[in-house]
């Protein structure tokens, strides 16, 4: 049961940065991301957490990662509850705007893991007659 959360970097740079620097001190590990429809010209890294927390810390090592950076910006791509993708958008300095999509992504996060584990609980529940 895992949760992914794909980061779009504007650069190969800042995406090795980011995998070689941070993702070793998430609470979740790197899986390969998934291919966009259309070409939009970022390098991708992909996130998978186990937890609500463990999400949102994703979205806050982020924006931690672009401290020293002006005017940079991490796209955050997610499947919603319904498999719908959503997006987000961390950007340097813009702190309130890191709690709301660390809010958001934390919530998918949970129900996406919840669903999961209904799922896993009634295909092992065995079947009455």
């Amino acid at each position: 049961m895992a949760f992914t959360i794909t980061l779009g970097f504007a650069t190969e740079h800042d995406r090795d940065a980011f995998v070689e620097r941070v993702i070793p001190r998430l609470r979740g590990h790197e899986v390969e991301p998934t291919a966009p429809a259309e070409d939009d010209g970022l390098h991708r890294a992909a996130v998978a957490v186990t937890s609500q927390s463990a999400a949102r810390d994703v979205c806050h090592h982020v924006a931690g990662s672009l401290a020293h950076a002006k005017n940079a910006r991490v796209d955050v791509f997610w499947s919603a509850a319904d498999g719908e993708e959503q997006t987000g958008q961390v950007t340097a300095g813009a702190g309130r705007e890191v709690d709301r999509l660390a809010i958001r992504v934390g919530a998918a996060a949970k129900a996406h893991l919840d669903a999961e584990k209904e799922a896993q609980e009634a295909a092992s529940a065995p079947e009455e007659d």
